[in-house]
């Protein structure tokens, strides 16, 4: 190769793969803003008790990490805490579910959001039956927003970063 065509690559290199896979690293670990401890605002958030069927859990704990996201909350039997891992790699993995059903989500980050699809399903007398449940998490300063969505029912769950006081 000669200089003139190895200077070129060079350049090539450094200006455009070079951001290019920067950035792929940067949007593949989403919003660092998402962990923590959250405590839900009822008043602020709609859909009243919740969606049937999905607990509400009223504390989050969020970890995030570069290939997945822990979250936390209080939605286990007698309100204890409950773990569901989203794994990133665009793999749907189990996650905590209604007894005798098979719960398995799927992540992603969109920018700084993370999208959580949720399936749920099981056997029943006619076949497998289930529904999908669309969790978009999304954070402004010390405010998570999670807007839920199953079928047509929505509702936008609101949380304050920190404990309850």
């Amino acid at each position: 190769m000669t200089h003139p065509m190895r200077a070129a690559l060079v350049l090539f290199v450094a200006v455009v793969v070079v951001p290019g896979a920067a950035s792929a690293v940067i949007s593949a670990q989403g919003n660092p803003n998402l962990a923590g401890t959250w405590t839900i605002d009822r008043g602020a958030g709609t859909g009243g008790r919740g969606i049937a069927g999905i607990p509400l859990a009223t504390t989050l704990v969020i970890k995030v990490s570069p290939v997945e996201v822990t979250v936390d909350g209080d939605t286990g039997s007698g309100q204890t805490m409950q773990t569901a891992a989203f794994k990133l790699d665009g793999s749907a993995n189990p996650v905590p579910g209604p007894l005798g059903w098979d719960t398995r989500a799927k992540a992603s980050w969109e920018g700084s959001t993370l999208v959580v699809m949720t399936r749920r399903s099981m056997q029943g007398p006619t076949g497998t039956m289930g529904v999908d449940v669309k969790d978009v998490y999304s954070v402004d300063g010390d405010v998570l927003t999670i807007d839920r969505s199953m079928g047509r029912v929505t509702q936008k769950l609101v949380y304050r970063k920190g404990v309850a006081r």
